[in-house]
């Protein structure tokens, strides 16, 4: 996925650059988009949804011919951000902007972009204009409501980020910075959440004792932690604040402070750790380094491990109810398997996971949009069953709604 990630970075540069399967197998011409001037032209191709739960995908589509893994020469040619529903194309917008994966999503049965004009932060909703505001930035958590469109937006410029409700200013920190990722698997909100009637997410303010760790719910302070070193992770799951933090030799996870040990072995580094919550309890997902050479294990509060093989690449952890499971990558970031806790592994269809949107794991199915490289086109796999969907782009995320 890095690597593919960077080559995306370019074309930005450039381009601104039921237990059933729903659909898997069914032939290649019903998930193609519309040729002619309809499919340029057209911004909504099927507004009637059927009843019942849908797997939309989003992606980006450049014109046929262009290399948007290698060019890195204007795009000659509209570029879309395309919405497919349950393998047949839905809704295209015009990318504009938002063609990177953080920009846009899928969301209360919209497709929604942010992009920055000048100064401005816009907000579209299937390609029309919803808001705007002044200032440059990166949003980190989007979340619908029937009280409005929150954002939890970082600045591009400079330090401060800002909580928002339809653009007007809720929160605002002139140094602090968003914790959480706009794109963890299973968190289509990114470092948004809800927390009963309120909105919560979590924040780094830098001080001169050191950083303080926030939980904040809307504009108002729920948590802090004054002046901690050695935090590796700090979130709010399942109502509490927890954080992972080195000690001397130890590794601990605190639960509203109620510590464990972590199975970090004395001389290992941790290279990165990430947590979520699992059945109640939190799941760790740790990568750490030492003589005998990196590797990835999973750890709950209550001191369950799950180990992942010697020199496996994990990137994400996917759970749903009961059921865990972490993606492994290979050398160039293609996903090569996901394997899971009871010992069996689903094996990859071949392609990338562009965004950790990308992976989900609901209603009991893994749901991977793939992204092909090299000649291979692009893939939706649900469970061991894969449907070659072709476009000239990359997908961008999978949703069930």
């Amino acid at each position: 996925m890095r690597s593919i990630i960077g080559l995306i970075g370019l074309t930005l540069f450039a381009a601104a650059c039921t237990r059933d399967p729903l659909f898997s197998g069914s032939p290649r011409s019903t998930h193609e988009p519309p040729t002619g001037r309809h499919r340029a032209d057209s911004s909504a191709v099927d507004d009637v949804v059927p009843p019942g739960e849908h797997i939309y995908l989003t992606a980006v589509r450049f014109p046929d011919g262009y290399a948007w893994q290698e060019d890195t020469c204007a795009v000659d040619g509209p570029v879309w951000i395309d919405l497919y529903r349950d393998g047949a194309l839905a809704r295209s917008v015009p990318a504009g902007g938002s063609v990177h994966p953080d920009m846009h999503r899928f969301m209360d049965g919209h497709l929604y972009t942010d992009c920055s004009i000048g100064t401005e932060t816009v907000v579209s909703r299937d390609g029309v204009e919803l808001f705007r505001f002044e200032g440059r930035e990166a949003l980190r958590g989007f979340l619908v409501r029937e009280d409005g469109v929150h954002t939890l937006g970082q600045d591009r410029d400079g330090d401060g980020f800002t909580y928002r409700v339809d653009g007007r200013i809720v929160f605002r920190s002139e140094t602090g910075t968003v914790l959480g990722r706009p794109d963890e698997p299973g968190a289509p909100c990114g470092a948004l959440a809800e927390y009963g009637e309120n909105v919560c997410y979590t924040c780094r303010i830098p001080s001169e004792r050191g950083p303080q760790y926030r939980v904040m719910l809307g504009g108002e302070l729920l948590h802090s932690l004054q002046e901690v070193s050695g935090i590796r992770a700090f979130g709010f799951l399942n109502g509490k604040p927890c954080r992972v933090q080195s000690t001397g030799r130890r590794c601990l996870l605190y639960v509203d402070d109620k510590s464990s040990d972590l199975a970090v072995r004395t001389g290992e580094s941790i290279l990165w750790c990430r947590m979520t919550a699992w059945e109640g309890d939190i799941l760790v997902l740790f990568c750490v380094s030492g003589t005998a050479g990196r590797r990835c294990f999973l750890q709950t509060s209550d001191g369950k491990t799950f180990q992942g093989d010697k020199e496996e690449t994990v990137e994400e952890m996917l759970v749903e109810g009961k059921r865990v499971g972490w993606t492994v990558t290979g050398e160039r970031g293609d996903l090569l398997r996901v394997r899971w806790s009871d010992g069996t592994a689903t094996e990859a269809a071949g392609g990338y996971l562009i965004s950790g949107r990308c992976a989900l794991l609901q209603n009991g199915h893994l749901l991977l949009a793939l992204t092909g490289r090299d000649g291979t086109p692009n893939r939706f796999q649900q469970d061991k069953e894969k449907t070659d969907i072709p476009f000239n782009g990359y997908f961008t995320s999978v949703t069930v709604e």
